[in-house]
């Protein structure tokens, strides 16, 4: 509301002293009150006059104070700006409500199309084949992955557990039939709408990637009175994190079978460009 506002002063005021800010898009981490400013400020001169971010879904944890969000930016006349949806995640201070963390990321400026999708998904699939016979895949895990090995306690992290294992099938009973999944990354950027078109998603996703690669879930936003999930993750091969492979999500669930009904990813981006030129 404070950024619908231009109130510049009431927004900062709701982060912490010790807060820090990533936005997806740019170079760096803001730790500072003036920068985080100037940031705001930067982002609604860019708009068109008048215009106003809509949050689409949000997960409040009342658990663990986080909170995750999609939206895109509207002008006046309720038509969308072009480029300007994505998803944020924000950890919160229980004891003062501030803001501690955010991580913003927006979709994709250059987005590819399916038949590059595909030729990027052949490269990389022979590739992967061809490496992963001289690597040693069962070599460095996180303790997160190591974690994510436990009986999984809510139906989304099931789900990224399935795909960690890649049990595909696991995976997809995980989604209505009618279910729909956005994703917005270098290598697809599309709508699956059904089962059907999501397996194949996932059989291609699986494909670009070596069987060592794990989504990391770094955060979880869990609000089961809205039905939603945010979570805030990132790539990891071998235990080790891939540069500008971070993201945030959200998904809805059917709350009549507890299935997840929609999903929307979003990864940083691939190029970043310094903060303030």
């Amino acid at each position: 509301q404070a950024w619908k506002d231009r109130d510049f002063d009431e927004a900062i005021s709701c982060f912490s002293d010790d807060f820090s800010y990533d936005d997806g898009q740019y170079l760096g981490i803001i730790t500072d009150k003036p920068t985080l400013r100037r940031s705001l400020e930067r982002n609604a001169v860019i708009l068109p006059v008048g215009c106003k971010m809509v949050v689409d879904h949000i997960a409040v944890d009342e658990n663990n104070g986080n909170i995750g969000s999609c939206w895109h930016v509207e002008r006046e006349d309720g038509i969308t700006v072009p480029l300007t949806r994505g998803c944020s995640f924000y950890t919160t201070d229980k004891t003062t409500g501030l803001i501690k963390t955010g991580f913003k990321v927006t979709e994709m400026v250059v987005k590819t199309n399916k038949s590059l999708s595909d030729n990027l998904v052949g490269s990389a699939s022979k590739f992967i084949q061809a490496t992963e016979k001289f690597s040693n895949a069962s070599a460095k895990v996180s303790s997160f992955t190591q974690r994510q090995q436990q009986e999984p306690k809510s139906i989304i992290e099931k789900y990224f557990q399935a795909w960690n294992n890649r049990d595909l099938e696991t995976a997809l009973d995980c989604f209505t039939d009618d279910a729909t999944y956005q994703t917005e990354d270098p290598v697809f950027v599309d709508t699956f709408r059904g089962k059907d078109s999501l397996k194949e998603h996932l059989l291609k996703n699986a494909a670009t990637l070596p069987s060592s690669c794990q989504i990391i879930l770094d955060d979880l936003a869990i609000d089961e009175s809205n039905g939603t999930f945010g979570v805030r993750w990132h790539l990891e091969v071998d235990g080790v994190g891939i540069p500008n492979l971070k993201g945030c999500s959200m998904y809805t669930k059917d709350k009549s079978s507890g299935l997840l009904k929609s999903g929307y990813d979003v990864t940083e981006s691939p190029v970043k460009v310094p903060e303030f030129v």
